[in-house]
């Protein structure tokens, strides 16, 4: 971004320049976390989408306008590092992409091949297999618990694709975790390990015992990959895993060390689980509280399986627009989080505000999706404003997976599996949703485990 003043060190600002607004409140913390929708509305209509808060210490600023967003999220080796708290650092380890920003592209690039294009391709059928299958166990009438019901299923599709894992209880002899119950349990600890503030690594802390879970999904993961590795012609389309272990088998010297990879298993778990459940629960709600949306979305389903009655294909998704612009819409409405935050290396200055060297940066889409400029009507549910003049839009107002050289390395994969569970869902059941659901609002939104829907089996043809 050309327009960034980067200062140098002791270099003033330009005349004019002024601070963020807002005086930063020691309950900034606090109320942000309570409840960041409403920390952030409240924030963006008295001081605008830029301000200044102390929340997780320091100052932090919160970016909502695109050129801020731009600004904060495209610094990386200029005047801006990764600015997570160093609990959330050390549950990633040493491996993750954030942690050396100088292996970042040649690291993401190579782990690129098992996340998009034709990787994805490969992984539909065993998608709707697994999705088929599970909804086959949901009552043909009756209530369900939306959230836990969701969240199993793409966890049941996850697992074998990210971990190489199949979740039969056979597949698991001779693992450190011997069954599927244990790796879920584990995984969930492991989850909520970063976002444990408190830094003693006691197994009285969410982060004591997050580490301790990371400890043994590693020997679980060392586990897998010894044995995959003796497998004879690795399929490397078969799932993350079997790419990573191909490519180390094709090139020793290739960024992928056994280290790597079981870290990278682990590391894209961690970001797709609970955000694909997220955004996949949040879009049943948001329809059954929107209905009038139903017939556009069943119509084009109709379409497909008209020309085709074999499973969803690559092809068929690309067909979908519909359904993927209330997914899209989903995420506009619904964000589950903000992006990584940035703290700055170097005081910078854009449109006459100046951000100081070792403040924080938040690119908050819940403050980026709602600016009218951008999102006219922006409290409405209105798929349609992703059908029309959709490119037209600037990019960095629109952050559901963040943007940049971090933007989000598995939204391709995020948004097939969520468009591969909508269509069967739209194509086996109908629902209703009963009241106005409660959320979880930090560390990521999600609908509450306690809320349910009433849902049906339709009559198939």
């Amino acid at each position: 971004m050309s327009d960034v003043l980067v200062l140098e060190t002791e270099q003033a600002p330009p005349t004019g320049t002024q601070l963020p607004p807002r005086q930063p409140k020691w309950t900034d913390t606090l109320a942000y976390i309570t409840n960041p929708d409403q920390f952030c509305r409240h924030n963006l209509k008295e001081h605008g989408p830029i301000f200044r808060t102390s929340v997780f210490g320091g100052t932090t600023i919160f970016v909502g306008s695109s050129r801020a967003v731009q600004m904060a999220l495209n610094g990386d080796l200029r005047y801006t590092e990764i600015g997570l708290p160093q609990t959330t650092m050390t549950m990633f380890g040493e491996y993750s992409l954030f942690q050396r920003p100088d292996l970042h592209r040649q690291r993401k690039s190579a782990l690129r091949a098992g996340l998009a294009g034709q990787a994805i391709q490969g992984y539909i059928p065993k998608i709707n297999d697994v999705i088929i299958q599970r909804l086959q166990t949901w009552p043909a009438q009756g209530e369900i618990a939306l959230f836990p019901a969701v969240e199993q299923i793409c966890f049941d599709v996850l697992v074998p694709l990210l971990l190489g894992v199949e979740l039969d209880d056979g597949c698991f002899q001779g693992l450190p975790i011997p069954s599927k119950a244990g790796l879920k349990q584990v995984y969930k600890t492991f989850f909520d390990g970063f976002y444990g503030l408190l830094p003693w690594r006691s197994s009285f802390t969410t982060f004591g015992r997050g580490l301790q879970a990371r400890a043994r999904l590693i020997k679980f993961m060392q586990a897998v990959i010894h044995r995959r590795q003796s497998e004879i012609n690795l399929d490397p389309t078969a799932d993350f895993l079997s790419m990573m272990l191909v490519s180390q088998q094709t090139d020793p010297e290739s960024v992928f060390s056994n280290t790597l990879i079981e870290n990278q298993c682990l590391l894209q778990l961690w970001a797709s689980h609970y955000e694909i459940s997220g955004l996949v629960s949040s879009w049943i709600y948001q329809l059954g509280r929107h209905p009038e949306h139903f017939a556009h979305l069943r119509g084009e389903q109709a379409t497909i399986q008209a020309q085709s009655a074999q499973p969803l294909t690559s092809e068929q998704l690309k067909t979908t627009s519909f359904l993927d612009a209330t997914l899209q819409e989903t995420l506009r409405t619904l964000p589950p989080s903000s992006t990584a935050n940035r703290r700055l290396t170097q005081s910078v200055v854009l449109d006459g505000v100046l951000y100081e060297k070792g403040w924080t940066l938040i690119a908050e889409p819940r403050i980026a999706h709602i600016l009218p400029e951008h999102f006219p009507q922006p409290d409405a549910f209105q798929p349609n404003r992703f059908l029309e003049n959709a490119n037209a839009r600037d990019k960095y107002a629109y952050i559901p997976f963040g943007g940049g050289v971090h933007a989000c390395l598995g939204a391709q994969l995020a948004m097939t599996i969520a468009k591969i569970f909508g269509s069967h869902l739209l194509r086996q059941f109908e629902w209703q949703v009963q009241g106005t659901a409660p959320f979880v609002q930090f560390p990521l939104k999600k609908i509450k485990d306690s809320y349910p829907m009433q849902i049906a089996r339709l009559q198939q043809p």
